[in-house]
Protein backbone atom coordinates (compact mmCIF):
# COMPACT_ATOMS: atom_id res chain seq x y z
CA UNK A 1 0.00 0.00 0.00
CA UNK A 2 3.04 2.28 0.22
CA UNK A 3 5.90 2.50 -2.22
CA UNK A 4 9.58 2.81 -1.41
CA UNK A 5 9.57 6.33 -2.88
CA UNK A 6 6.67 7.39 -0.65
CA UNK A 7 8.37 5.93 2.42
CA UNK A 8 11.49 7.94 1.60
CA UNK A 9 9.47 11.13 1.10
CA UNK A 10 8.00 10.71 4.56
CA UNK A 11 11.01 9.55 6.59
CA UNK A 12 14.15 10.92 4.93
CA UNK A 13 13.38 14.56 5.85
CA UNK A 14 12.59 13.46 9.43
CA UNK A 15 15.52 11.11 10.03
CA UNK A 16 18.10 11.77 7.36
CA UNK A 17 18.02 8.09 6.41
CA UNK A 18 17.68 7.67 2.62
CA UNK A 19 16.58 4.05 2.96
CA UNK A 20 13.92 3.62 5.68
CA UNK A 21 12.66 0.05 6.01
CA UNK A 22 9.25 -1.37 6.94
CA UNK A 23 9.75 -4.01 9.64
CA UNK A 24 6.16 -4.87 10.44
CA UNK A 25 2.63 -4.15 9.22
CA UNK A 26 -0.43 -4.12 11.49
CA UNK A 27 -3.87 -3.86 9.91
CA UNK A 28 -7.02 -2.72 11.73
CA UNK A 29 -10.58 -1.83 10.82
CA UNK A 30 -9.66 1.80 10.11
CA UNK A 31 -5.88 2.16 10.18
CA UNK A 32 -2.81 0.42 8.87
CA UNK A 33 0.25 0.85 11.09
CA UNK A 34 3.76 0.35 9.77
CA UNK A 35 6.74 -0.15 12.06
CA UNK A 36 9.60 1.58 10.26
CA UNK A 37 13.34 1.49 10.96
CA UNK A 38 15.42 4.53 10.06
CA UNK A 39 18.92 5.33 11.29
CA UNK A 40 18.71 2.51 13.80
CA UNK A 41 15.55 3.82 15.46
CA UNK A 42 11.96 2.62 15.24
CA UNK A 43 9.01 4.75 14.22
CA UNK A 44 5.31 4.22 13.70
CA UNK A 45 3.47 5.31 10.58
CA UNK A 46 -0.30 5.26 11.09
CA UNK A 47 -2.27 5.53 7.85
CA UNK A 48 -6.05 5.93 7.83
CA UNK A 49 -6.41 3.34 5.12
CA UNK A 50 -10.16 2.72 5.55
CA UNK A 51 -11.53 6.25 5.60
CA UNK A 52 -14.93 5.15 4.34
CA UNK A 53 -15.74 3.42 7.65
CA UNK A 54 -14.35 6.15 9.91
CA UNK A 55 -17.31 7.95 11.51
CA UNK A 56 -15.56 10.88 13.17
CA UNK A 57 -13.75 13.98 11.86
CA UNK A 58 -12.44 13.53 8.32
CA UNK A 59 -8.74 14.18 7.66
CA UNK A 60 -7.82 14.98 11.26
CA UNK A 61 -5.26 12.66 12.85
CA UNK A 62 -6.36 13.31 16.41
CA UNK A 63 -3.07 12.68 18.21
CA UNK A 64 -1.81 16.06 17.01
CA UNK A 65 -4.68 17.94 18.65
CA UNK A 66 -4.72 15.61 21.67
CA UNK A 67 -1.08 16.47 22.42
CA UNK A 68 -1.93 20.18 22.18
CA UNK A 69 -4.80 19.70 24.65
CA UNK A 70 -2.65 17.68 27.07
CA UNK A 71 0.16 20.25 27.06
CA UNK A 72 0.05 21.80 30.53
CA UNK A 73 0.81 25.24 29.10
CA UNK A 74 -2.67 25.14 27.54
CA UNK A 75 -4.43 24.06 30.74
CA UNK A 76 -6.31 27.34 31.04
CA UNK A 77 -7.35 27.56 27.40
CA UNK A 78 -11.04 28.16 26.80
CA UNK A 79 -13.05 26.61 24.00
CA UNK A 80 -12.41 29.58 21.70
CA UNK A 81 -8.65 29.13 22.05
CA UNK A 82 -8.96 25.38 21.59
CA UNK A 83 -10.99 25.93 18.44
CA UNK A 84 -8.39 28.37 17.13
CA UNK A 85 -5.55 25.90 17.69
CA UNK A 86 -7.46 23.16 15.89
CA UNK A 87 -8.29 25.50 13.02
CA UNK A 88 -4.61 26.28 12.57
CA UNK A 89 -3.80 22.57 12.43
CA UNK A 90 -6.54 21.95 9.90
CA UNK A 91 -5.40 24.79 7.68
CA UNK A 92 -1.75 23.72 7.85
CA UNK A 93 -2.69 20.17 6.76
CA UNK A 94 0.83 18.97 7.45
CA UNK A 95 3.52 19.73 10.01
CA UNK A 96 5.58 18.54 12.94
CA UNK A 97 4.20 16.47 15.78
CA UNK A 98 4.41 17.27 19.47
CA UNK A 99 6.30 15.80 22.39
CA UNK A 100 4.22 13.41 24.48
CA UNK A 101 2.62 14.60 27.69
CA UNK A 102 3.47 11.19 29.09
CA UNK A 103 0.15 9.65 28.10
CA UNK A 104 -0.01 9.67 24.29
CA UNK A 105 2.77 8.81 21.78
CA UNK A 106 5.31 11.47 20.83
CA UNK A 107 4.39 12.75 17.39
CA UNK A 108 6.93 13.61 14.69
CA UNK A 109 4.79 14.55 11.72
CA UNK A 110 1.21 14.68 10.47
CA UNK A 111 -0.10 15.07 6.95
CA UNK A 112 -3.61 15.07 5.50
CA UNK A 113 -2.70 17.15 2.43
CA UNK A 114 -2.71 13.89 0.40
CA UNK A 115 0.33 15.05 -1.56
CA UNK A 116 2.48 12.06 -0.57
CA UNK A 117 -0.11 9.46 0.35
CA UNK A 118 -3.76 9.43 -0.75
CA UNK A 119 -4.78 9.05 2.91
CA UNK A 120 -4.05 11.05 6.08
CA UNK A 121 -1.10 9.78 8.11
CA UNK A 122 0.73 10.35 11.38
CA UNK A 123 4.37 9.55 12.26
CA UNK A 124 5.36 8.92 15.87
CA UNK A 125 8.13 7.43 17.96
CA UNK A 126 7.51 3.70 18.13
CA UNK A 127 6.40 2.45 21.53
CA UNK A 128 7.53 -0.96 22.67
CA UNK A 129 5.14 -2.62 25.07
CA UNK A 130 2.33 -5.09 25.51
CA UNK A 131 -1.38 -4.49 26.13
CA UNK A 132 -2.31 -4.08 29.76
CA UNK A 133 -4.62 -7.10 29.60
CA UNK A 134 -1.55 -9.27 28.91
CA UNK A 135 0.10 -8.10 32.13
CA UNK A 136 -2.67 -8.04 34.74
CA UNK A 137 -0.81 -6.39 37.60
CA UNK A 138 -2.76 -4.23 40.07
CA UNK A 139 -0.05 -1.57 40.14
CA UNK A 140 -0.32 -1.12 36.37
CA UNK A 141 -4.09 -0.81 36.60
CA UNK A 142 -3.68 1.90 39.21
CA UNK A 143 -1.27 3.68 36.86
CA UNK A 144 -3.87 3.44 34.08
CA UNK A 145 -6.47 5.01 36.37
CA UNK A 146 -4.06 7.83 37.21
CA UNK A 147 -3.40 8.45 33.50
CA UNK A 148 -7.13 8.62 32.81
CA UNK A 149 -7.60 11.18 35.58
CA UNK A 150 -4.93 13.37 33.93
CA UNK A 151 -6.73 13.08 30.61
CA UNK A 152 -10.03 14.15 32.15
CA UNK A 153 -8.44 17.31 33.52
CA UNK A 154 -8.79 18.77 30.03
CA UNK A 155 -12.13 20.55 30.43
CA UNK A 156 -14.50 22.19 27.97
CA UNK A 157 -17.17 24.84 28.35
CA UNK A 158 -19.81 22.75 26.60
CA UNK A 159 -20.55 19.48 24.84
CA UNK A 160 -19.97 19.12 21.10
CA UNK A 161 -20.83 16.61 18.40
CA UNK A 162 -17.15 16.46 17.36
CA UNK A 163 -13.91 18.41 17.66
CA UNK A 164 -14.72 20.54 14.62
CA UNK A 165 -17.73 21.94 16.50
CA UNK A 166 -15.71 23.14 19.52
CA UNK A 167 -16.50 26.75 20.32
CA UNK A 168 -19.16 26.99 17.62
CA UNK A 169 -22.00 24.51 18.03
CA UNK A 170 -22.59 23.39 21.63
CA UNK A 171 -25.04 20.58 22.33
CA UNK A 172 -27.24 19.67 25.28
CA UNK A 173 -25.88 16.45 26.80
CA UNK A 174 -29.32 15.05 27.64
CA UNK A 175 -30.55 15.46 24.06
CA UNK A 176 -27.41 13.89 22.63
CA UNK A 177 -27.50 10.96 25.03
CA UNK A 178 -31.18 10.31 24.42
CA UNK A 179 -30.61 10.29 20.66
CA UNK A 180 -27.75 7.79 20.98
CA UNK A 181 -29.78 5.57 23.31
CA UNK A 182 -32.86 5.70 21.09
CA UNK A 183 -30.77 4.55 18.12
CA UNK A 184 -29.48 1.47 19.97
CA UNK A 185 -32.88 0.67 21.49
CA UNK A 186 -34.48 0.93 18.05
CA UNK A 187 -31.91 -1.43 16.57
CA UNK A 188 -32.24 -3.90 19.44
CA UNK A 189 -36.05 -3.86 19.66
CA UNK A 190 -36.65 -6.68 17.21
CA UNK A 191 -33.81 -8.78 18.59
CA UNK A 192 -34.16 -8.58 22.36
CA UNK A 193 -36.55 -10.81 24.21
CA UNK A 194 -39.95 -9.11 24.77
CA UNK A 195 -39.26 -8.90 28.50
CA UNK A 196 -35.84 -7.31 28.10
CA UNK A 197 -37.04 -4.97 25.35
CA UNK A 198 -39.88 -3.80 27.60
CA UNK A 199 -37.44 -3.26 30.45
CA UNK A 200 -35.13 -1.10 28.33
CA UNK A 201 -37.91 1.05 26.95
CA UNK A 202 -39.60 1.75 30.30
CA UNK A 203 -36.67 3.08 32.32
CA UNK A 204 -37.11 6.85 32.95
CA UNK A 205 -34.64 8.79 30.84
CA UNK A 206 -31.98 11.01 32.50
CA UNK A 207 -32.85 14.67 32.95
CA UNK A 208 -29.77 16.06 34.72
CA UNK A 209 -26.01 15.61 34.61
CA UNK A 210 -23.65 16.02 37.59
CA UNK A 211 -20.48 15.89 35.46
CA UNK A 212 -18.73 18.55 33.39
CA UNK A 213 -17.62 18.09 29.76
CA UNK A 214 -14.03 16.94 29.39
CA UNK A 215 -11.68 15.17 27.00
CA UNK A 216 -12.67 11.51 26.64
CA UNK A 217 -10.57 8.78 25.02
CA UNK A 218 -13.76 6.83 24.25
CA UNK A 219 -11.91 3.53 23.77
CA UNK A 220 -10.10 3.33 27.09
CA UNK A 221 -9.59 -0.39 27.51
CA UNK A 222 -6.54 -2.51 28.38
CA UNK A 223 -5.96 -3.28 24.69
CA UNK A 224 -5.12 0.40 24.08
CA UNK A 225 -2.90 0.80 27.13
CA UNK A 226 0.68 -0.32 26.54
CA UNK A 227 2.92 -1.30 29.44
CA UNK A 228 6.60 -2.14 29.63
CA UNK A 229 9.07 -2.91 32.41
CA UNK A 230 6.45 -2.47 35.11
CA UNK A 231 5.18 0.92 33.97
CA UNK A 232 2.62 2.44 31.66
CA UNK A 233 4.30 3.20 28.32
CA UNK A 234 1.49 4.97 26.45
CA UNK A 235 -2.21 5.13 25.68
CA UNK A 236 -2.83 4.59 21.96
CA UNK A 237 -5.69 4.64 19.42
CA UNK A 238 -7.19 8.11 19.80
CA UNK A 239 -9.49 7.96 16.78
CA UNK A 240 -12.65 7.88 18.91
CA UNK A 241 -11.72 10.76 21.25
CA UNK A 242 -14.65 13.09 21.98
CA UNK A 243 -15.93 15.73 24.39
CA UNK A 244 -18.14 13.93 26.90
CA UNK A 245 -18.20 13.01 30.60
CA UNK A 246 -15.77 10.96 32.69
CA UNK A 247 -18.04 7.91 33.35
CA UNK A 248 -17.94 6.98 29.67
CA UNK A 249 -14.23 6.09 29.92
CA UNK A 250 -14.84 3.59 32.76
CA UNK A 251 -17.29 1.27 31.01
CA UNK A 252 -14.97 -0.73 28.76
CA UNK A 253 -12.48 -1.11 31.57
CA UNK A 254 -15.22 -2.66 33.71
CA UNK A 255 -16.36 -5.24 31.18
CA UNK A 256 -13.04 -5.88 29.44
CA UNK A 257 -10.82 -5.57 32.50
CA UNK A 258 -8.48 -8.47 31.77
CA UNK A 259 -8.17 -11.87 30.13
CA UNK A 260 -8.77 -15.06 32.06
CA UNK A 261 -6.73 -18.26 31.84
CA UNK A 262 -8.42 -19.15 28.55
CA UNK A 263 -7.66 -15.76 27.00
CA UNK A 264 -11.26 -14.51 27.31
CA UNK A 265 -11.96 -10.92 28.26
CA UNK A 266 -14.20 -10.22 31.21
CA UNK A 267 -14.75 -8.27 34.38
CA UNK A 268 -12.05 -8.64 37.04
CA UNK A 269 -13.31 -7.00 40.26
CA UNK A 270 -9.91 -6.67 41.94
CA UNK A 271 -8.16 -5.14 38.94
CA UNK A 272 -11.10 -2.86 38.17
CA UNK A 273 -11.03 -1.68 41.76
CA UNK A 274 -7.29 -0.97 41.43
CA UNK A 275 -8.05 1.08 38.32
CA UNK A 276 -10.82 3.04 40.07
CA UNK A 277 -8.57 3.66 43.07
CA UNK A 278 -5.74 4.83 40.82
CA UNK A 279 -8.05 7.40 39.27
CA UNK A 280 -8.30 9.15 42.62
CA UNK A 281 -11.05 10.16 45.08
CA UNK A 282 -13.66 10.72 42.35
CA UNK A 283 -13.20 7.23 40.91
CA UNK A 284 -15.65 5.57 43.28
CA UNK A 285 -18.13 8.41 42.89
CA UNK A 286 -18.01 7.96 39.11
CA UNK A 287 -18.63 4.21 39.00
CA UNK A 288 -21.42 4.49 41.57
CA UNK A 289 -23.14 7.33 39.72
CA UNK A 290 -26.39 7.15 37.78
CA UNK A 291 -24.53 8.56 34.78
CA UNK A 292 -22.17 5.59 34.76
CA UNK A 293 -25.16 3.24 34.91
CA UNK A 294 -26.65 4.99 31.88
CA UNK A 295 -23.43 4.67 29.91
CA UNK A 296 -23.27 1.00 30.88
CA UNK A 297 -26.73 0.53 29.40
CA UNK A 298 -25.88 2.40 26.20
CA UNK A 299 -22.59 0.56 25.66
CA UNK A 300 -24.02 -2.88 26.42
CA UNK A 301 -26.82 -2.29 23.92
CA UNK A 302 -24.28 -1.14 21.35
CA UNK A 303 -21.95 -4.13 21.67
CA UNK A 304 -24.89 -6.55 21.88
CA UNK A 305 -26.30 -5.11 18.65
CA UNK A 306 -22.88 -5.41 17.05
CA UNK A 307 -22.38 -9.04 18.05
CA UNK A 308 -25.91 -10.06 17.06
CA UNK A 309 -25.47 -8.33 13.69
CA UNK A 310 -22.30 -10.34 13.11
CA UNK A 311 -24.11 -13.56 13.97
CA UNK A 312 -26.89 -12.73 11.53
CA UNK A 313 -24.34 -12.20 8.77
CA UNK A 314 -22.55 -15.43 9.58
CA UNK A 315 -19.41 -13.69 10.84
CA UNK A 316 -17.31 -15.11 13.65
CA UNK A 317 -16.90 -13.34 16.96
CA UNK A 318 -13.49 -11.73 17.48
CA UNK A 319 -11.22 -14.03 19.45
CA UNK A 320 -11.21 -13.38 23.19
CA UNK A 321 -14.26 -11.09 23.28
CA UNK A 322 -17.50 -12.03 25.11
CA UNK A 323 -20.40 -13.61 23.24
CA UNK A 324 -23.67 -11.75 22.68
CA UNK A 325 -25.39 -13.82 25.36
CA UNK A 326 -22.94 -12.52 27.98
CA UNK A 327 -23.74 -8.92 27.06
CA UNK A 328 -27.47 -9.72 27.33
CA UNK A 329 -26.93 -10.99 30.87
CA UNK A 330 -24.92 -7.88 31.75
CA UNK A 331 -27.68 -5.77 30.21
CA UNK A 332 -30.22 -7.27 32.61
CA UNK A 333 -27.94 -6.35 35.49
CA UNK A 334 -27.54 -2.76 34.26
CA UNK A 335 -31.31 -2.39 33.88
CA UNK A 336 -31.82 -3.76 37.39
CA UNK A 337 -29.38 -1.21 38.84
CA UNK A 338 -31.12 1.67 37.07
CA UNK A 339 -34.54 0.47 38.20
CA UNK A 340 -33.26 0.23 41.76
CA UNK A 341 -32.22 3.87 41.59
CA UNK A 342 -35.71 4.85 40.51
CA UNK A 343 -37.30 2.75 43.21
CA UNK A 344 -39.01 0.32 40.84
CA UNK A 345 -38.66 -3.43 40.51
CA UNK A 346 -36.84 -4.74 37.46
CA UNK A 347 -39.18 -6.01 34.71
CA UNK A 348 -36.53 -8.65 33.95
CA UNK A 349 -36.88 -10.33 37.35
Amino acid sequence: MITEAQLQQIFTPLTGDPSPRVCRTLSGNINTILKVEANGRMYGLRIRSQEQVYRYEPDLMKEVFISWLLDLTHAGAGDTEKARALSQLREAQRGAGRKSSGIEPTGLAFDWSRQILPQPYFVYEWIEGEPLWDDPDAQLYRAAGHALASLHQVRFDAFYADFFAIGNAPQAWVDRFRTALAKEVGEARSRLSPTLSHAVEHIPLPTTLPFSPCLIHNDFSPGNILVRDGRLAAVIDWDNAVVDVAPLDFVKMKYWTAKDGQGQLGHNPALFQAFVTGYGPRGIEIVESETFAWYELLWLLRVWNFEISKQERGLERASGYPAAAEYATALEGAIGRLNARYGSSSPTS
